[in-house]
């Protein structure tokens, strides 16, 4: 049930990523989908008995998934951003 939720969660935040009205809205919305992604992780780690492996993967997908932010919301601060 609470993986359905996650998935559920994902989609209502995909919905909110394609139209924003700002490259940072949907770069908040891309964080929080990795967000969701990194949880769905940790659960499928619990349902498999294998939550070791899973928290490294769930580390790693986090470390990129912050530096990527990092870099576009930079990248979209100096150059104006699609949306000017």
């Amino acid at each position: 049930m609470i993986v359905v939720l996650v998935i559920a969660s994902v989609v209502v935040f995909v919905g909110r990523v394609i139209p924003g009205p700002t490259i940072f809205d949907r770069l908040t919305g891309i964080a929080v989908i990795g967000t969701n992604m990194i949880l769905f992780l940790l659960l499928i780690g619990v349902l498999e008995g294998r939550l070791d492996m899973y928290v490294d993967l769930s580390i790693a997908y986090a470390a990129i998934g912050f530096i990527t932010l990092l870099v576009l919301g930079k990248y979209f601060e100096r150059k104006g951003g699609i949306d000017r």
